[in-house]
């Protein structure tokens, strides 16, 4: 199951401001159970074969939309996400604040949620997944995509540079600027500042920042990038080890000892940094 996710990158400088790379996810004859973890941007899936889609939740099971993607969860829930047969998925990583420009939708409105492209009122991405799926060729298909990922981005053009700025601050770790720094420096009140982070990002500031830590600490974890759980909660910025626990089973429900021994998520075949 290694290396089944290939990422691709963004070729348009346009897009790039918004999009971390592109994906697929191709395999034969599979079946697959793999827990959702929360993620700390949105990814958007195309499923360009015939096998559907399910999400089982708490072991009911809910057939999934052609076009889907999940908010940003603050915690773990006992999800997971299921196919059984050929699997043909493209998907778009955005970064943190990329998705609303394409949906003009405040992000919070989807956090802790999946939803379908058309549950969203998005029929647009529909005619997209038809172009898509009358080419075969990966390079066709992502020149497609960004073809009309542009006409998306025309079209919504409602975004405030202003608070990419902001985030950009705020996301810098040798900057060290708490919220009120910010709000000081940016001349404006906790309120609106948080409620800039509810619109483009889908989560308070503070909930933001326990995610993105959790998974730095992830991404060592997958690459056995430590000696010690203790070595790796400091070196992530947790006060200690048993902190670092806490968050860790917030967001995965296991203790990393288990998680890493599952590898039942599909974070341990193709890492969405």
């Amino acid at each position: 199951m290694n290396n089944v996710i290939i990422k691709y990158p963004v070729k348009h400088q346009l897009l790039r401001r918004y999009i971390k790379f592109f994906w697929t996810f191709q395999v034969s004859d599979i079946a697959i159970n793999h827990k959702l973890i929360p993620q700390r941007n949105i990814n958007l899936r195309f499923n360009l074969s015939d096998t559907a889609h399910y999400l089982s939740i708490n072991g009911n099971q809910h057939l999934l939309e052609k076009v889907y993607f999940s908010g940003i969860h603050d915690h773990f829930v006992n999800a997971s996400l299921k196919l059984c047969g050929n699997v043909d998925t493209l998907g778009i990583c955005f970064y943190p604040d990329g998705f609303y420009p394409f949906i003009n939708i405040p992000i919070s409105e989807f956090s802790n949620n999946l939803f379908g492209a058309d549950e969203v009122g998005s029929k647009l991405l529909y005619s997209v997944r038809d172009r898509l799926l009358s080419v075969q060729d990966i390079k066709l298909r992502l020149d497609i995509l960004e073809n009309e990922l542009i006409k998306l981005l025309i079209i919504n053009s409602n975004y405030s540079e202003y608070f990419s700025n902001i985030f950009k601050e705020f996301m810098d770790s040798e900057a060290k600027c708490t919220i009120a720094d910010l709000c000081k420096k940016y001349n404006i009140c906790p309120r609106r500042f948080e409620r800039m982070f509810d619109k483009y990002i889908g989560v308070s500031a503070n909930t933001y920042s326990t995610l993105n830590r959790f998974h730095s600490s992830m991404n060592d974890l997958l690459k056995h990038d430590f000696l010690k759980f203790s070595d790796l909660a400091y070196d992530n910025g947790y006060f200690d080890q048993m902190h670092f626990i806490k968050d860790f089973k917030r967001f995965t429900g296991d203790t990393p000892k288990k998680f890493i021994g599952e590898s039942n998520s599909i974070l341990h075949i193709g890492k969405f940094k």
